[in-house]
C-alpha cells in the first residue's frame, strides 16, 4: 500500500508541474526607483484569456545603496486587460503601483510612484520600468496576436 501511495504521490506531483510550467515565466527587468535597480524573478499567470489575466510572482531586485550591493526581496502583481496593466510591487522598503502597457505578455513597460514604509527612504518618487518576460517553448503564458 505505501508503494501506491508513493507512486501516486509522484504522478501528482509531476502533473501539476507540467500545469504549472505552463503558465510560468522568468521575468528580467530594469526599473528606476529613484536609483538603478535590476530584477529577476518569476512570474505566474492566473486565466486562460488573452483580455484579461492575473499575474502574480517574486523576484529580487539588486542595487546598489551606500556603496553596498542589496538583494532585496519583492512581490509583484500585475492585472492585464486588454494590453492595459495595473499592478503594484510589495518589498521591504517600499509599495509601488503602477499602470502601463503588455505587449502580448512579453514586454511590460510601466511607470508608478514608490510610496517608502521604511524609515530609510532608498525607494522613492517617480517610477519606470521596461520588464521581458521569457517563457518555455509551449507555454500559455504569452497572449496570441489575433488576426481579423
Amino acid at each position: 500500500m505505501k508503494k501506491y501511495l508513493i507512486l501516486f504521490s509522484f504522478l501528482f506531483i509531476f502533473t501539476s508541474n507540467a500545469q504549472i510550467l505552463e503558465r510560468t515565466a522568468l521575468n528580467v527587468s530594469y526599473r528606476y526607483t529613484g536609483r538603478n535597480v535590476l530584477q529577476a524573478g518569476l512570474q505566474f499567470k492566473l486565466g486562460d484569456s488573452s483580455n484579461k489575466s492575473l499575474i502574480l510572482g517574486p523576484s529580487i531586485l539588486y542595487t546598489r545603496i551606500n556603496e553596498t550591493n542589496k538583494f532585496i526581496p519583492e512581490a509583484n502583481v500585475y492585472f492585464i486587460n486588454n494590453g492595459q496593466l495595473y499592478g503594484a510591487s510589495f518589498n521591504q522598503y517600499a509599495i509601488e503601483p503602477r499602470i502601463g502597457i503588455s505587449i502580448f505578455n512579453m514586454f511590460f513597460l510601466n511607470t508608478g510612484y514608490a510610496f517608502p514604509i521604511h524609515k530609510d527612504k532608498y525607494f522613492k518618487g517617480i517610477t519606470f520600468g521596461i520588464q521581458f518576460n521569457i517563457a518555455p517553448k509551449k507555454s500559455s503564458f504569452y497572449d496570441n496576436l489575433k488576426m481579423m
